[in-house]
């Protein structure tokens, strides 16, 4: 006996009702995809062996992966026979009633579970808000062009609005409060009122010579560096505490805790009533050269120092781009907002030494220092002259 004509709650009095003789069994993929019909879908229409609120669930986020573009369905080919072998298998331990309809509900969520890990591996940022400080820049825009390809929506902040940078930027100087209020407020509008993540890549650097008083430029950099993040921090802080979000503070060498250390990465975890602060470390970018990167002002030029690095002699080490938008990507998505991400593994062997034998990498420090000195490395640089006139080796 049929359970009765679609829509109208009377039993069907034949054994082979019309309904059924029309249409015996429908065919679905995942027991919620028809063959014939993108359009249609199909959430907890089964017979299962246990309950069936955690088969809908799964179903639900299987649904959602395939309306976001973030899954796509398998060929048509490749599904009537996943349907036929599924329907034979439940023929087989179950018979002849309703075969179509029947799931084993630990094999089911399994089967499930192994195609939305597909997801999650190709895209373990989708739908999260990401907002990017310095996006016009070399960083920025990698690191733009990074999450999006990870399922993120970005937008970025610059001193100007980019049209030609990957992700959208909007116009904003992070040395005026009253800028990054607005230019903040802008981008949250466009990511719809809310923030996941923030990635304070924005800043300036040159090295600054201790016994001489700050310059200009030090002020600038001081500004930028510190004070801007603050500022762009304190107004998502809310946000990400609401979204039990994470933030970023990237760094070069010379604002760490020990010159052994890189580029530092330094990850934020918001929760509710508490903030909780981690650090990363690895060596310093310096292959790729941006022309864009005085965005928030004129960058010192390296070549004044000796060996054309950015430190005297050229004593810091390049690394590929791709390290250090790696290192920012597993900061963000850890399960846990991590103490350290290095760039390189020699990078994190020296936040290592610099943290937990902090007199042995002033040591260290030392003797490469005076190695150097001895060798000449600073000899026509104008900046380190302190350095080696402390040494002896004053012109």
């Amino acid at each position: 006996m049929c359970c009765g004509a679609p829509g109208t709650g009377r039993p069907c009095r034949s054994s082979t009702p019309r309904w059924c003789r029309i249409r015996p069994r429908l065919p679905l993929y995942r027991h919620a995809f028809p063959l014939d019909d993108d359009a249609l879908s199909f959430v907890g229409l089964m017979q299962s062996t246990g309950s069936a609120l955690p088969v809908v669930e799964v179903q639900s986020r299987l649904l959602a992966a395939y309306v976001t573009g973030r899954l796509s369905r398998p060929s048509r080919d490749r599904m009537p026979a996943s349907v036929t072998a599924e329907a034979h298998a439940a023929r087989e331990r179950w018979g002849d009633r309703r075969p179509h309809m029947r799931i084993d509900v630990d094999q089911y969520m399994r089967q499930v579970a192994r195609d939305l890990e597909g997801v999650r591996r190709a895209t373990p940022l989708a739908g999260r808000r990401v907002i990017v400080t310095g996006a016009a820049g070399t960083f920025g825009r990698a690191l733009g062009a990074r999450f999006t390809e990870l399922g993120a929506h970005v937008f970025g902040l610059g001193l100007h609005a980019d049209a030609s940078a990957p992700v959208p930027v909007v116009g904003c100087d992070l040395t005026d409060p009253e800028s990054v209020t607005k230019g903040f407020e802008e981008a949250l509008r466009l990511l719809g009122g809310g923030v996941d993540v923030l990635v304070n890549k924005a800043g300036r650097g040159g090295p600054a010579p201790a016994e001489l008083r700050p310059s200009t430029e030090v002020h600038a950099q001081l500004a930028l560096n510190p004070l801007g993040a603050w500022d762009v921090t304190a107004a998502a802080l809310p946000h990400l505490e609401r979204a039990r979000g994470r933030g970023v503070f990237i760094a070069s060498r010379m604002a760490g805790p020990a010159t052994a250390a890189g580029r530092r990465v330094r990850g934020v975890q918001a929760g509710p009533r508490r903030l909780r602060g981690h650090a990363a470390a690895g060596g310093r970018h310096a292959r790729e050269r941006d022309d864009r990167l005085p965005e928030h002002g004129a960058q010192p030029d390296p070549r004044q120092h000796a060996g054309g690095g950015p430190l005297p002699g050229g004593g810091s080490r390049p690394e590929p781009l791709e390290g250090v938008v790696s290192a920012v990507v597993a900061a963000v998505t850890a399960r846990r907002a991590p103490r350290d991400v290095a760039t390189t593994r020699r990078g994190r062997a020296e936040m290592a030494l610099a943290r937990h034998a902090p007199p042995l990498a002033d040591r260290v420090v030392r003797r490469t220092v005076a190695a150097r000195v001895a060798a000449g490395a600073f000899a026509k640089a104008p900046l380190p002259e302190g350095l080696r006139r402390r040494h002896g080796r004053a012109d």
